[in-house]
């Protein structure tokens, strides 16, 4: 982590993160002034920084869209009542193709030809788990032509689903994790200095845990494709992977920070919410849902600027259940929606998403009061891994017993990792009882679900609930499963197609539109490039795998 400085001078010197104003991807690869050359330890944090950004939760990530869509989150953005622009996410592209993929592409192209095979296998793996992202979520995008030389105005958009699988031109998703992990494991790689350990920011050069990200990852993407394939063929493909070595419990990949200010190393999704003025509300539904289950890790997950016991009035919604609970749901038609009504007194992101205070039950305003904002922003995970387990032996392998081992796990490394935040925070953890009376209510839960569809609910609820922070994959798994149930306004669910998962919330809310199934195309990248789409996809058209 101390070259998170070193990265942040990068960055602001333009040499290898995102220009500020860039809006499109069509400018994204014409900038004569970039060096061609730069040593892989300087691209590979710069990487994984930006990678965290544009992907995570935070102003500028899409986590912060994602889980507004998923009703985790409300800001001023609108995302939350389903409306988009052709500029929502140009920040985003940008930022993940040149910030990202680019000096991606310049550690595998240069690593190559210094036979430097671990940080050429690091970064094949982060390449094909970038681009996944972005396929899940804006579907058909530039990938093979995208990265090819520094100068490419009009790369071909290529479907999603020859990007997840490959054809005679392309090489695939699959067949890209396959060559990083190949080439993690070639002996003799080039001696450097500072060593790939000082450099790697998400494994200190660990190049089994990579190995093992690698084949999570895998597991995750045939997951997600198991509609569109034959339940044999499935059980071909996660078989040798679920009894092989796959992500660990201390392997989680995410990005760590730290509470320095000068340079700013914090978790920016803290920055954004710990000022005066914080830019999201909390998800009634998800916040009232924890506390109707009593889940011991609602103070973890919140923090209430108004200490327990009291209340205010002249919000839009005050819980009736907490009365310290403030928020503002999407659409509202309240006349007390506005930032300055709300801001002193709205509950915001707590601890385990982005390094905020533990609710003690205190309060405190977040113009004043602070967290250490140091709570690593989450990628891929021990618990997530054990959710999709969970998943695949559940439905694919039509085994109930299976399922439930993989469940009860999951949810125990769904607390571990509370813990594990709370723990480095110097905060209070969870009580193991707690635990095990949460656990035994989930299991009970899934134990009393009907059907196989209901345990599944269950299942995806408690996934929904542990990746709070991380919104790109619960937006990816409620669209591909339709759990676990949300609610959103009359409006939306009528727009939206039947049996989507959405239900009707309290009425006073409205939307702009159905709910989404993808993301909106930067408006330039569809003027500028003539091989582009043209025009924006109808946004109940479906990425290739929601069957």
């Amino acid at each position: 982590m101390k070259l998170f400085k070193f990265c942040l001078i990068l960055a602001s010197a333009g040499t290898l993160a995102v220009a500020p104003g860039c809006k499109d991807f069509y400018n994204v690869n014409v900038n004569p002034l970039t060096p061609t050359a730069v040593d892989l330890n300087s691209l590979l944090p710069v990487a994984q920084v930006n990678m965290a950004e544009y992907l995570g939760d935070n102003i500028g990530g899409l986590s912060q869209y994602t889980m507004a869509l998923m009703q985790q989150l409300y800001n001023t953005r609108n995302i939350g009542n389903f409306q988009q622009t052709g500029d929502a996410f140009s920040g985003e592209w940008a930022g993940l193709y040149r910030g990202v993929l680019i000096n991606n592409e310049r550690i595998i192209t240069q690593g190559t030809t210094e036979q430097r095979w671990n940080y050429v296998g690091i970064a094949q793996l982060q390449k094909a788990y970038v681009f996944s992202q972005m396929v899940d979520v804006w579907g058909d995008i530039p990938y093979s032509e995208a990265l090819k030389g520094e100068v490419n105005p009009a790369p071909r958009f290529d479907k999603d689903e020859d990007i997840y699988n490959g054809t005679t031109n392309i090489q695939g998703l699959f067949s890209l994790i396959d060559e990083g992990l190949a080439n993690l494991a070639k002996p003799g790689s080039v001696p450097t200095k500072p060593t790939l350990s000082a450099v790697d920011l998400i494994y200190k050069g660990d190049l089994d845990k990579w190995a093992r990200f690698g084949r999570t990852l895998k597991l995750k993407l045939y997951n997600q494709l198991r509609k569109t394939t034959a339940a044999a063929t499935v059980q071909s493909q996660v078989g040798p992977l679920l009894s092989g070595a796959l992500m660990e419990e201390t392997g989680d990949f995410q990005l760590g920070y730290l509470n320095t200010a000068n340079p700013d190393n914090r978790n920016p999704g803290y920055v954004t919410d710990y000022n005066a003025n914080p830019e999201n509300r909390i998800g009634r539904y998800f916040y009232e849902g924890m506390l109707t289950l009593n889940d011991p890790r609602k103070p973890y997950y919140f923090f209430n600027q108004l200490a327990a016991g009291t209340t205010t009035t002249n919000q839009d919604y005050i819980s009736a259940l907490d009365p310290s609970f403030v928020t503002v749901r999407p659409g509202t038609s309240s006349q007390y929606a506005s930032v300055a009504t709300t801001a002193s007194v709205q509950t915001v992101q707590g601890l385990y998403p982005v390094g905020g205070r533990y609710d003690d039950g205190k309060g405190g305003k977040t113009g004043t009061t602070s967290g250490k904002a140091e709570a690593p922003q989450r990628l891929l995970t021990y618990y997530s891994r054990k959710y999709t387990e969970a998943e695949l032996r559940l439905t694919v392998y039509n085994d109930v017993v299976a399922a439930r081992t993989a469940f009860d796990a999951a949810v125990q490394a769904s607390f571990n990792k509370v813990n594990a935040i709370a723990t480095a925070d110097g905060s209070p953890v969870i009580p193991a009882a707690s635990i095990t009376t949460y656990k035994t209510s989930a299991l009970a839960r899934f134990d009393n679900a009907p059907s196989a569809e209901d345990k599944l609910e269950v299942i995806m609820y408690e996934k929904y609930v542990a990746s709070f922070g991380y919104g790109v994959d619960v937006y990816t798994d409620f669209r591909r499963t339709g759990h676990p149930t949300i609610r959103v306004s009359r409006e939306a669910v009528s727009l939206s197609a039947p049996n989507s998962g959405l239900l009707v919330d309290d009425g006073a809310t409205r939307a702009n539109g159905p709910f989404p199934l993808r993301l909106y195309y930067p408006t330039n990248d569809l003027t500028l490039n003539p091989n582009s789409p043209r025009s924006q996809r109808d946004v109940t058209a479906p990425i290739f795998w929601d069957k």
